[in-house]
């Protein structure tokens, strides 16, 4: 008998598992997807003193990139 009760427990949560799926995937599926933003018509600006590449912290010059061929690992 209670085993009987056991699986009709577990069916029934299974079930509910099922249907809350199926509800997120309905509810995902109806959301509009906005259209990606256009890419800018002009680059951006070349300011004097800023850098693209990589960070430094402040107050501090660049870092030289390393030479073709190390791995930045001293021996």
């Amino acid at each position: 008998m209670l085993v009987i009760f056991a699986l009709i427990v577990i069916a029934a949560a299974a079930a509910g598992a099922i249907y809350v799926r199926y509800r997120v995937d309905q509810a995902a599926a109806d959301c509009p997807m906005p259209a990606p933003p256009d890419k800018p018509a002009t680059p951006p600006p070349n300011l004097p003193g800023f850098q693209t590449g990589d960070a430094c912290g402040p107050g501090e010059s660049p870092r030289a990139a390393a030479p073709p061929g190390s791995t930045g690992k001293k021996p």
